[in-house]
């Protein structure tokens, strides 16, 4: 129960963290949101993939709706951490973000309505379901990369 405890705990932590970012992005610098940002997506990106590994492995976590909501979360928080004038030389994000809005927005909507349903598989702890539910949410992550973002920086 500990182990629980501590793994839900800090996918919840990453989550708080997440839902910070969109306030402290517009008083961070450029390069710091860059770093902020790159951040929240490695830990979605890590709930992600723990719960694809739990789908397939067939057998749902306690926790994985605390690993689910923490994708929500972040997909939420996601237009705070792309003010304009955040786009830098570290930065892979392209400049369409902020020009292409439409677009923009249908991916982001996208990633969060996957990521919807990633969490009410995993509140039912229905592994097939949550698979499919992790794949939409990667394909919606992919999807937006594919068209937002631009090749690895040095």
């Amino acid at each position: 129960m500990a182990l629980l405890a501590l793994h839900g705990s800090r996918y919840l932590a990453a989550a708080v963290i997440v839902l910070g970012l969109g306030g402290v992005a517009l008083a961070a610098g450029a390069d710091d949101l860059v770093e902020k940002r790159e951040a929240a997506m490695k830990q979605a990106g890590g709930a992600l993939k723990a719960l694809g590994g739990e789908a397939r492995s067939g057998s749902v976590a306690p926790d994985a709706a605390v690993k689910a909501q923490a994708l929500v979360d972040f997909a939420a928080s996601i237009p705070g951490l792309f003010p304009a004038g955040s786009i830098t030389d570290k930065s892979r994000a392209l400049p369409e973000i902020w020009t292409d809005t439409a677009g923009w927005d249908g991916k982001v909507k996208a990633f969060a309505d996957a990521a919807a349903v990633t969490l009410a598989a995993a509140k039912a702890g229905d592994a097939a379901a949550l698979g499919a539910a992790i794949d939409a949410t990667g394909g919606a992550c992919g999807g937006c990369h594919k068209v937002f973002r631009g090749p690895e920086k040095d």
